[in-house]
């Protein structure tokens, strides 16, 4: 019997090749049963894992013995939530797929699975270079996914994306290969390079922390490395949309707090990296102000949460690391509703431009609430997953940064002003209101009630997920 996490992992690549054998009408079927598997063997591990009762590594199996490479998989404290986030993302996209992809099913199916498979696998790699391989898989997929399936600008958007993503993979390769060259480390296991990494260096701990920094940062993305994340989601179809900023965006978060656990000399560092994220995170927030285009007015709000993430993880502190991990929980969860609306809004009125859509609510009441919701979601009220988030997170701020780290909730307030502002402008408006040119689809209730109920569930009772 095949070890929990490698099926977990496994089973999104395994369902291609029934999505090969079948009829291309069955493909999403197809896709989304391969989802709700995930989803619910994630479950299984992470209701094993917080209750207290040991999920089994995979069996560490070499794959260059010469180079002390090897292939394993394993959780950990701050890569369950991930798994979690990842799975729900993932279900919700294959829910909506058919409204939003109605050409070359087959091939999108393909990729998607490829994509999710590989997601699994980032957060799951014991290895740094399994770590890598996994990230590269993803990264491709969503070139993919923009290219082909995109809007009108989508070769622009999807070259400028993959220009920028073979960058930070550059980086990470060639750090994560000095890394491994440092005399007294020799493995690309990252429990063991935790332990070890107190015999590196300074120089090699510099230089690898400057590689891994930049690599990081263009991926979550932070300024002034995130001019193709905007451009990225507005041509990318919805449900790229939603598993670029509701899972990619969390490699470079993920990778950020490895390259603090991993290099003790970031330590030396965190009121410079507090700076530049704080600077990327209001900067971020006003510039959302002035966005007519409703994808990219989501993107830039999306670039000021990864900027509170990272100013999390750079307190080094328990309450950082959690109030980070918990941030990216909760980024993904209503960063994925909102633009599951926004696209659902251009699928019914052929636009994402604010001012041209009016009085959603008169059409599409349901609609509206749910973006109302994932705004909340998305600003952290009570009860739900953001007010955990940023509870956590900023105890570890100003418990690093004193008074001063409570200055990103600025950006906080400046994207609520912007999402508020777009409900009042388009959804609330009910004068001369627009004529929808499609038809909605139920799925897109599902899929939004599915990620509304994660938020809720673990606002509610955070100690599922908590671990101080």
């Amino acid at each position: 019997m095949l070890p929990l996490l490698l099926l977990i992992v496994l089973i999104p690549f395994a369902f291609i090749l029934p999505i090969l054998l079948l009829d291309k009408r069955h493909s999403y079927k197809i896709a989304f049963v391969a989802s709700a598997l995930s989803f619910l063997l994630v479950g299984v591990v992470a209701y094993s894992y917080y209750t207290g009762t040991a999920v089994a590594s995979s069996p560490t199996q070499f794959y260059i013995q010469q180079l002390n490479l090897s292939f394993s998989l394993q959780t950990t404290p701050y890569t369950v939530l991930l798994l979690i986030m990842t799975s729900i993302v993932f279900l919700a996209a294959s829910i909506v797929g058919k409204y939003f992809i109605g050409a070359r099913e087959r091939t999108y199916n393909i990729i998607f699975l490829l994509a999710q498979g590989a997601s699994l696998g980032v957060f799951l790699a014991s290895s740094l270079v399994f770590f890598y391989i996994f990230w590269e898989i993803t990264e491709i997929m969503m070139f993919f996914i923009i290219f082909m399936y995109g809007g009108y600008n989508r070769r622009y958007a999807s070259i400028k994306f993959i220009i920028y993503s073979i960058i930070s993979s550059l980086l990470l390769l060639i750090g994560i290969m000095l890394l491994y060259s440092a005399p007294t480390i020799h493995t690309f296991d990252i429990a063991s390079i935790i332990k070890l990494s107190s015999t590196l260096s300074m120089s090699t701990q510099l230089l690898v922390m400057m590689l891994f920094l930049v690599a990081f940062m263009i991926k979550m993305p932070v300024f002034p490395f995130h001019t193709w994340l905007p451009d990225a989601h507005t041509e990318a179809p919805t449900t790229g949309s939603m598993i670029l900023a509701g899972v990619l965006l969390k490699f470079g978060g993920y990778g950020l707090m490895l390259m603090f656990l991993m290099l003790p000399i970031a330590s030396s560092y965190t009121l410079y990296f507090f700076l530049l994220f704080l600077f990327s995170t209001i900067y971020s927030a006003f510039v959302s102000l002035r966005q007519s285009n409703l994808k990219r007015l989501i993107a830039y709000t999306s670039i000021t949460d990864m900027g509170i993430v990272a100013i999390g993880l750079s307190a080094i502190n328990a309450a950082g690391y959690n109030g980070g991990l918990y941030m990216m929980f909760n980024h993904g969860i209503a960063i994925s509703l909102l633009f599951l609306i926004a696209g659902t809004i251009d699928e019914l009125y052929g636009t994402l431009e604010i001012n041209k859509i009016k009085g959603v609510i008169n059409n599409f009441p349901g609609i509206t609430y749910l973006f109302i919701l994932g705004t909340f979601i998305a600003l952290g009220i009570p009860l739900s997953s953001g007010f955990i988030a940023d509870l956590i997170l900023f105890i570890g701020a100003t418990s690093a940064f004193g008074l001063m780290g409570l200055l990103a909730l600025a950006g906080i307030l400046i994207i609520g002003a912007a999402l508020f502002w777009v409900i009042e402008r388009s959804f609330m408006s009910v004068s001369h209101a627009s004529e929808p040119y499609n038809v909605f689809d139920r799925s897109v209730t599902i899929a939004g009630i599915l990620l509304i109920a994660a938020a809720v569930l673990f606002g509610i009772m955070p100690l599922l997920l908590y671990t101080p």
